[in-house]
């Protein structure tokens, strides 16, 4: 009977536990906690009112130390995402692009899309005019990251 009772309040703890570092949701928590509950109440209806004191104390102390301790350790980091994006922008800026190139809408710019100016192939955005497929394009101004066109005339 002793044992069922650590064995319940045990693997609340280790629910509790899972719940904030790996399993979000409430659910592992919400479970944790209940099986910690009826730990706890299972010993005052078997052994009485001071060991059921002394139980209650030892679970919350317990899986206090346990939080505690996950957390200070960094187990969850072996949970988490290690990788770094290497990846970059285009730095459109420094293409040699200039205010007044011309170029071909490659997709349509409803308002954003892509654009071909000489031989080059960048992101661009209209100032909210639409512009179909295969149209020609004159560079308004030069971002760092995409160009600002109209259509020509």
């Amino acid at each position: 009977m002793l044992a069922a009772i650590i064995l319940l309040i045990l693997i609340g703890i280790v629910l509790l536990v899972l719940e904030i570092l790996v399993i979000p949701g409430f659910v592992a928590g919400i479970a944790g906690v209940a099986m910690m509950a009826g730990g706890i109440a299972w010993t005052y209806t078997e052994y009485g009112n001071t060991a059921g004191h002394l139980t209650a104390a030892a679970t919350v102390i317990v899986a206090l130390a346990a939080v505690v301790y996950s957390l200070k350790s960094r187990a969850w980091k072996r949970f988490g995402l290690q990788g770094k994006l290497e990846g970059k922008t285009v730095a459109v800026d420094k293409m040699e692009i200039l205010v007044g190139d011309v170029g071909v809408a490659m997709s349509a710019l409803r308002p954003s899309g892509t654009v071909y100016i000489g031989n080059k192939r960048v992101e661009a955005q209209t100032n909210g005019e639409m512009v179909d497929r295969n149209v020609k394009v004159v560079v308004q101004k030069v971002l760092t990251n995409k160009v600002i066109v109209k259509a020509a005339e």
